[in-house]
């Protein structure tokens, strides 16, 4: 591997759990627990190849919504254990990685997932090394809504400002995070698509990967298979 060409943020979409445990005659959400599993290792993985920063989404806001209440109590509960053991895990600490939730979840969260959350922000908040972002009830039309209504505010009360890239980026949930680099999807190289505007700003010029391995057979051998497949790429930027 060429470290130099390494990609500094990158994005996990984790699709296919639920037709993972479907194709092995599972209740859908166990597929959820074993990704779960899953998300340690690749964490692992991200800081053993010594890239900067990665996002994992976790949900969209309707999925955490709108999908059958059993199933979103699972993930909830998911949530709060994985959420606890990050915030004690000896590598967030020794690799200083500074842990941000993007996203709706204080809305519809259990109280013990967000106190499991807001503990985990808080004591990684000042870690500089390695940022580890998760998306949660996080919608990208959600976010940019959102974006320009504060612009919008902001200019009642500042009649020069000036409607720039710059000032829609300050005021994004994801405003101070690094440009997405490489975008990993798992079970969907035969359905190949974003969701929901996923970080649309973030990703203006991201190299997508689309694989059909679903997430809970996605380790750390087809991880660093991605990796490489963007290493070999040239990145034009539309040049």
């Amino acid at each position: 591997m060429n470290e130099k060409n390494f990609p500094q943020h990158v994005v996990i979409v984790p699709d296919g759990n639920r037709r993972w445990a479907k194709q092995r005659g599972l209740i859908p959400w166990r597929g959820h627990l074993v990704g779960a599993e899953k998300t340690k290792e690749l964490l692992q993985t991200v800081l053993d190849l010594g890239i900067y920063c990665l996002s994992w989404w976790g949900g969209s806001y309707e999925n955490l919504t709108k999908r059958p209440k059993a199933e979103i109590n699972v993930l909830f509960r998911i949530y709060e254990r994985y959420f606890r053991e990050l915030a004690k895990a000896k590598e967030i600490h020794q690799n200083q990685v500074k842990v941000n939730v993007i996203g709706r979840w204080p809305e519809i969260l259990p109280k013990k997932s967000i106190q499991a959350i807001k503990e985990l922000i808080k004591v990684t908040q000042n870690y500089n090394q390695h940022l580890l972002n998760f998306f949660i009830a996080y919608n990208g039309t959600d976010e940019i809504l959102y974006a320009i209504k504060e612009i919008l505010k902001e200019g009642r009360k500042n009649k020069n400002l000036k409607i720039s890239p710059e000032a829609l980026k300050k005021h994004l949930w994801t405003g101070d995070l690094p440009p997405v680099d490489f975008l990993i999807r798992t079970g969907s190289q035969d359905d190949p698509h974003n969701s929901v505007g996923f970080m649309m700003w973030h990703t203006a010029n991201s190299q997508y990967y689309f694989t059909n391995t679903m997430y809970p057979d996605f380790g750390r051998k087809e991880f660093i298979k991605a990796i490489n497949d963007y290493i070999r790429r040239q990145r034009r930027f539309g040049r």
